[in-house]
């Protein structure tokens, strides 16, 4: 089975990495190396992280120091990457299991694979799934996989998406806000090639209480918006974006509508 490389960023989330790890590990995928950019965290992440380092010696690497934000971090663990497959997950994410089987045996039978992307749901501090709805939606892009609707939303789930090292080589490293920075790279890759799909759910994302404020996402999705114009100049797109935009943020308030 090919390598597969998985960089986990983290910064004070005592509460979530040890889930996010257990997600990993429990996998048993026989050829793994993950790689734990901390950005010294004071709350107690430290021990959870020499714990699982000292259980897996030969699959952990680790270092903590003050680095320049998430963006930052994640480059910089995958450089250091060995893996023909690379991946980031959140130290609040998880991988559902048997995940990391799928994406192997896919990348082993198709060599040439440039990029890799599978379901996702969205999850609550407790684990619980939010908005279905949103969910089904997004598999229902996913299911038509096209640049152009790409282009109208990111209807990926960052952690179920998957890159060759010769694609990261080529398109990457991942630039700007933490926000967006993956859309970006996710356009830049797709204007070559969409990714291929694979329709199994393949990790959760975790939306905790508090996550975003309503002003920070309106300027999350502003970024996003640029981030798509960098791509394309047509107006039904840049139209249909914004509408995509307008129903993220009604879809926060929702969620939190105080």
């Amino acid at each position: 089975m090919p390598k597969i490389s998985v960089v986990v960023p983290v910064l004070n989330k005592k509460e979530y990495l040890e889930t996010a790890l257990r997600s990993i590990f429990t996998q048993n995928y026989p050829n793994l190396e993950v790689i734990i950019q901390d950005g010294a965290s004071s709350d107690g992440t430290l021990e959870i992280i020499k714990r699982y380092a000292q259980n897996y010696p030969k699959v952990i690497t680790w270092e903590s120091k003050k680095d320049k934000g998430q963006t930052d971090a994640i480059n910089r663990g995958l450089r250091k990457a060995k893996g023909e497959i690379l991946a980031f997950l959140n130290a609040d994410d998880i991988y559902k299991e048997g995940a990391l089987k799928k994406v192997g045996e896919y990348f082993k039978r198709y060599r040439q694979t440039l990029w890799l992307a599978g379901k996702g749901n969205i999850i609550d501090a407790t684990g619980k799934e939010l908005t279905p709805w949103v969910t089904k939606y997004k598999n229902w892009l996913l299911a038509k996989n096209e640049y152009r609707l790409l282009l109208m939303t990111n209807y990926l789930v960052q952690p179920s998406v998957f890159i060759s090292r010769q694609a990261y080589k080529k398109y990457g490293p991942f630039t700007g806000k933490k926000t967006v920075m993956e859309y970006d790279l996710w356009l830049k890759m797709g204007k070559r090639q969409m990714p291929k799909i694979i329709s199994s759910y393949l990790s959760s994302f975790r939306l905790g209480k508090g996550s975003f404020s309503a002003t920070s996402f309106k300027e999350i999705l502003a970024e996003d918006e640029k981030v798509m114009r960098k791509y394309t100049d047509s107006p039904i797109l840049i139209i249909a974006h914004y509408l995509h935009n307008i129903a993220r943020v009604a879809t926060l308030y929702l969620l939190n509508p105080s």
